[in-house]
């Protein structure tokens, strides 16, 4: 009996049994856990196969839809490609800058300093082209009618023709067709090149505006100088003149004034003034508004020069047509005082 129990209490080794030859008992239940067994997967192809097709290739890809017929494009409008001349652009920022112009000076903002430097320039600067143009344009215009009034015997109405063309037109309109050739293209030089080399930007960047510090003074140079101008190139004009009729036509120089005092009237001194300061006006304006227009490098600058001294002296002339239709429309006895 003892050795009987004493066989059976005996521990069995781990090697005499099949399912406890593990290393450790964690591996021993995992043998024995059934969802801990591996199940043979079965392998997919994901290549399908065709039936009849031995090589197993792909179809064919199916036919392409059909393209849609495009709509008819619109025809192109007339504008599509139309942008407003230059000269409008810049006929509308000449308008808009006399405006400031104006306002400014009703208000007070003129800097003084450029002010005067701009009267040295246009008054002295071009005194001596305006009164040798003005000179020669009186003898020559006296050479014109002189022979023929004597030979009428007109000879004691030519100081009174000379003195009317002189303060009328001829004064005031050579005048600003010489401010405009000289004073005019250098205004719209100057902006032009300081305008394409940004010197105006940098003018708003120190705090200075523009228009405040080289356009008001420009335009008020050209209106204030312009009538003293023509004052003077008018005397020398008809001093040229009475000179020449004088010492070539054989009329002598008291007849010549003598006429004019009685032709002329206060208000045709008034009237080549106003002119004046109309037509300095315009050419200060014009060149200005050409001038920070400018754009494209010195070509542009060479471009609004000469376009600014074109649109200066058309505009000379058409307001020296409709200036003269409303300041002499009622006038044409001038002359009778001066013969009687």
């Amino acid at each position: 009996m003892s050795s009987a129990a004493a066989l059976l209490l005996r521990p069995t080794s781990a090697t005499t049994h099949p399912l406890l030859h593990q290393s450790s008992p964690k591996s021993f239940f995992l043998r024995l856990h059934p969802s801990r067994r591996r199940l043979p997967v079965p392998r997919l192809s994901l290549t399908p196969t065709v039936a009849g097709n031995s090589n197993n290739s792909p179809p064919p890809p199916p036919p392409p839809p059909p393209s849609p017929v495009p709509a008819p494009a619109a025809p192109p409008s007339l504008l599509a490609n139309w942008s407003p001349p230059r000269a409008i652009w810049r006929g509308l920022s000449a308008l808009l800058l006399a405006g400031q112009v104006f306002h400014r000076v009703l208000t007070g903002r003129v800097h003084r300093r450029n002010l005067l430097a701009q009267l040295r320039r246009v008054g002295p600067g071009s005194a001596g082209v305006a009164l040798l143009t003005a000179a020669f344009v009186g003898m020559a215009f006296t050479i014109q009618f002189v022979r023929e009034f004597t030979r009428l015997g007109l000879h004691r109405s030519v100081g009174g023709v000379l003195a009317l063309a002189l303060a009328r037109e001829l004064s005031p309109v050579v005048t600003a067709v010489v401010a405009a050739g000289r004073v005019g293209s250098a205004f719209a030089a100057e902006l032009g090149t300081m305008q394409v080399s940004e010197q105006t930007d940098t003018l708003r960047v120190l705090g200075a505006n523009p228009i405040d510090y080289l356009v008001v003074p420009r335009v008020l140079a050209c209106v204030l100088a312009l009538p003293v101008l023509t004052l003077i190139s008018f005397a020398l004009g008809l001093a040229s003149s009475a000179f020449l009729a004088d010492s070539v036509f054989g009329v002598s120089v008291s007849i010549i004034l003598e006429s004019a005092r009685k032709a002329l009237r206060p208000w045709d001194l008034i009237s080549s003034l106003l002119k004046s300061q109309v037509f300095g006006a315009i050419i200060a304006v014009v060149s200005c508004a050409w001038g920070v227009t400018t754009h494209g490098g010195a070509k542009g600058v060479g471009e609004s020069t000469t376009s600014a001294v074109v649109v200066s002296l058309v505009g000379i002339f058409v307001a020296d047509f409709a200036l003269s239709c409303l300041f002499f429309q009622g006038a044409g006895d001038s002359l009778k005082h001066a013969m009687g």
